[in-house]
């Protein structure tokens, strides 16, 4: 029985397909393809199944029961996360009453806020929330606008009382007023700042002498 001669090495510029030492199968066509469902291109659409061309995305169980709850408001729900986390957004005027219930109601239970920041989009300002349960995996992302010209949203602190920081902080730095927080502060710029400055505004400029902007340890 012959053997199987060697494949020559590939050379600088060659475009042959690499080859196994078993066969001569392309080593991509050689490997196994990964379990269905071990992999999800984020960026991939779904094809709707034979016959549902164009029929509508199913609706996430944490939306669906929010628009039960709330039927005025729209949440703007739009694609998940690449991990499937749930994103809505919900007006600055109701959504204090909307962290109450995704706190209390017994279906959703997100009793924990993990993070909270602002966003600067040059017309309009966002305060967005990251929530999760401690008894159950579900994650929702909830995004509220604010205006620019008036800049202001319910504070949670009386829902998520880990939320007086992460305020103190989209305050600080964004000029986000959250009404009804105990002691709305600055927390990371010192308190000589003046009011109209909030560094991470796209809009914010440093006039300060470049001598000056270097920090200096005391």
């Amino acid at each position: 029985m012959a053997e199987h001669p060697e494949a020559a090495p590939a050379q600088a510029g060659d475009d042959r397909p690499l080859h196994t030492h078993q066969d001569d199968k392309p080593l991509l066509e050689a490997l196994p393809l990964p379990a269905e469902g071990t992999f999800v291109d984020p960026k991939a659409k779904k094809k709707a199944p034979a016959g549902e061309a164009g029929a509508e995305p199913a609706v996430d169980p944490v939306v669906a029961r929010l628009r039960e709850a709330f039927p005025d408001v729209s949440f703007d729900p739009v694609a998940a996360t690449a991990d499937g986390c749930p994103i809505v957004t919900v007006p600055a005027e109701r959504w204090l009453e909307v962290a109450r219930f995704l706190r209390d109601d017994p279906q959703l239970g997100f009793d924990y806020l993990s993070d909270l920041c602002g966003v600067d989009y040059k017309d309009a300002l966002q305060v967005v929330y990251q929530l999760r349960g401690v008894g159950h995996d579900r994650r929702l992302t909830v995004k509220v606008n604010v205006s620019k010209e008036q800049p202001e949203v319910p504070s949670v602190v009386e829902v998520w009382p880990g939320a007086g920081w992460h305020e103190r902080e989209a305050f600080d730095m964004f000029g986000v007023r959250f009404s009804g927080h105990p002691d709305l502060r600055r927390i990371l710029m010192p308190p000589w700042t003046p009011d109209d400055v909030f560094p991470l505004r796209k809009d914010f400029v440093d006039r300060r002498p470049k001598r000056e902007r270097k920090v200096r340890p005391r």
